[in-house]
């Protein structure tokens, strides 16, 4: 268990962190029904509110399909996919409370962090290494470029604009002046070295540089541009564009670019706008349009989705060229986004153009508001032109069409089949039978693919690798559960932790003792505080076992009475315990009978004796909670 200190601090943020509050920033629907506030589960699909959070105690359950719950830290965790220290830290930091960096690490994770952190500080310093040469000497023709383009200085100190030099490698030799160590920023994907001579060199040179920041504001890559179109010595044009390579801290499908700069804006006006460049997003920023953002490369992403489930928004409005090349990105755009359930709408720039060339001026800006407020519907905006296409073009475009249906709930899908039977101008019936033989072919083409899949290797010992319960797991399980039920049980079992498996479930039953043997004395309730799972998960800190606390009181809840269920449980550890020493027995026997010269009928005799042993005491199977209380009510 964490120590007193680093408890005292946990609860002091999450006194500061009222629940409801942090979960309404991110569940817009949060409505407040007696004394709990409601709303539908953000991490399952459903349609009646099973989601409760409850500030009395400081936690959130979902009483649905996910039966997940904690308290707002691990809310934190899931809702923004953070670790406990950055849930912590993100929480701190809204609240006013100053964190001791150092006393928040624990042994068993410094050193993970302290590579992460200096991975992340090592981007950092490039950064700054790059914004110092778009100022220097070296710098002009791309601070040119960007007041040609428009860009207010504000706006490329807010983005932290670069400059990378077009000779040398300059960022290599600061790096080694500094003693930064090369390795790392060759993983980093900064530096490159040369397969043949091994010679190290900078992997951006002569571009405009555009860090690429995560949500919490972290440099993890860059974007970098050239200043004008050129080609390379073979006489093809280099690509406008070059990214930073992937690497563990930048992978582009877990990135939505400005989200970082946007996120509050986004969480207050429940919107969000996804155009397609880098300095479409800035200029967008500097008219005033905060709730912009890119995705890097127009397809989305199952992480993408979730960035933008995480921000709480209502509507997206994804802007587009109004050709044939902006409603494929949209088309692209779209595949992650429909699943999430929120309003899509698109808004048609006009062929050719794109927010960073239309908001450089008071009449382009107009412009773009005016089409942003005109954004119509995703699906209207698809149809558009559609009865005008024939033959090949026709069935193609449907085909197109059927596969973002898919992802559509059945009831909205019916609703959009309709429409699209509308617009085609023929019979609804027609479109139901080509939309079957589309579901169909799908089906047949996923079942193909599962064949192909090879088995995995380990069966059943791979499946207990991966975490698969066992008997003794789903007992104390269970036990741990009524005992968080019941606190009075507590001194009745306590000297059964000596039989739980080493891993979580230890953890989670040592703090409980803690809890039980030394009380708060500062807790501002009144005699003995209620040990529940709220209490538990705060004193275990950042130990990954607070994740298993909240479901394991929720289980237990289900039986009829936390005494019945924990007496159940402790008569099969018992019985376990019996059967294991029979087993031993036996064993003994067999080598005593098989290694002395005992006769047959002594034999005989130990064998029967052994089996009615075994008999009047062999080991049942745990009863579960449901089966616990199904028993009394017989």
């Amino acid at each position: 268990m964490q120590d007193l200190e680093f408890r005292n601090l946990v609860e002091r943020v999450k006194l500061r962190a009222p629940i409801e509050g942090i979960v309404a920033q991110r569940v817009s629907e949060l409505r407040q029904k007696g004394a709990l506030y409601w709303a539908c589960c953000p991490f399952h699909e459903e349609r009646t509110p099973s989601f409760a959070v409850d500030p009395r105690r400081g936690t959130w359950r979902c009483y649905g399909a996910c039966g997940e719950g904690g308290d707002v830290l691990s809310f934190i965790q899931r809702f923004d996919g953070l670790s406990f220290m950055d849930s912590l830290r993100m929480v701190a930091r809204e609240v006013g409370e100053e964190l001791d960096e150092k006393a928040l690490q624990s042994p068993g994770t410094q050193a993970k962090r302290d590579r992460r952190d200096q991975a992340f500080e090592l981007l950092g310093w490039a950064a700054a290494f790059y914004r110092d040469a778009l100022g220097g000497p070296g710098g002009a023709a791309a601070r040119d470029y960007v007041k040609r383009r428009g860009f207010s200085d504000e706006v490329c100190s807010s983005f932290g604009l670069g400059w990378a030099q077009e000779k040398g490698s300059p960022l290599l030799e600061a790096a080694q002046r500094a003693k930064r160590p090369v390795a790392w920023l060759v993983k980093l994907g900064l530096v490159r070295e040369d397969t043949t001579s091994g010679r190290a060199y900078d992997f951006f040179r002569g571009r405009l540089l555009i860090p690429i920041r995560d949500r919490l504001g972290r440099v993890v890559g860059f974007g970098g541009r050239l200043l004008e179109e050129r080609t390379g010595s073979d006489g093809r044009p280099i690509a406008k564009y070059v990214n930073t390579p992937e690497t563990p801290l930048f992978r582009k499908g877990r990135i939505i670019f400005g989200l970082d700069l946007a996120m509050e804006t986004v969480r207050k006006q429940k919107e969000l706008h996804l155009v397609e460049g880098y300095t479409d997003v800035m200029a967008a920023h500097q008219a005033g349009f905060g709730t912009t953002c890119a995705v890097l490369g127009t397809s989305t992403t199952e992480d993408h989705a979730a960035l933008v489930r995480r921000s709480g928004v209502n509507l997206v409005t994804l802007v587009f060229d109004g050709d044939n090349a902006g409603r494929s990105a949209a088309h692209k755009a779209l595949r992650g986004l429909l699943p999430l359930g929120v309003n899509i709408r698109i808004a048609e720039l006009p062929p050719g153009c794109d927010p960073g060339d239309l908001l450089v001026s008071e009449e382009g800006i107009v412009e773009y508001r005016r089409r942003i407020e005109g954004a119509r519907d995703w699906f209207s905006a698809f149809l558009d032109g559609l009865s005008l296409l024939e033959g090949h073009q026709r069935a193609q475009a449907v085909e197109e069409h059927f596969s973002l249906l898919a992802s559509l709930k059945p009831i909205e899908c019916a609703t959009r089949l309709g429409e699209l039977a509308e617009a085609l101008e023929i019979p609804s019936a027609d479109v139901q039978a080509q939309w079957k033989a589309f579901q169909d072919h799908r089906r047949r083409s996923e079942a193909h693919a599962r064949l192909r899949e090879p088995e995995p290797v380990g069966g059943d010992e791979a499946t207990r690798a991966g975490g698969g319960s066992t008997g003794l797991d789903t007992v104390f399980g269970q036990l741990i559960g009524a005992l968080l039920l019941d606190n009075s049980l507590i001194p009745l079992y306590a000297s059964l932790e000596e039989g739980v498996p080493q891993g979580e479930l230890a953890v989670i039953f040592r703090a409980l003792l803690e809890l039980h043997e030394n009380p708060d004395e500062n807790s501002p309730e009144e005699n003995d505080p209620q040990i529940d799972a709220a209490r538990v998960i705060s004193a275990l800190g950042a130990h990954p076992a607070r994740d298993r606390v909240f479901s394991l009181q929720a289980l237990a809840e289900q039986a009829d009475s936390p005494e019945n269920l924990a007496r159940d449980q402790a008569r099969w550890l018992e019985r376990a315990r019996d059967e294991a020493e029979l087993t031993l027995l036996r064993n003994n026997l067999s080598q005593t009978v098989q290694s002395s010269g005992v006769d047959e009928t002594a034999k005989d005799v130990l064998r029967s004796l052994h089996e009615k042993l075994r008999r009047g005491r062999v080991t049942s199977t745990p009863r579960s909670p449901s089966a616990s209380a199904a028993s009394t009510s017989l």
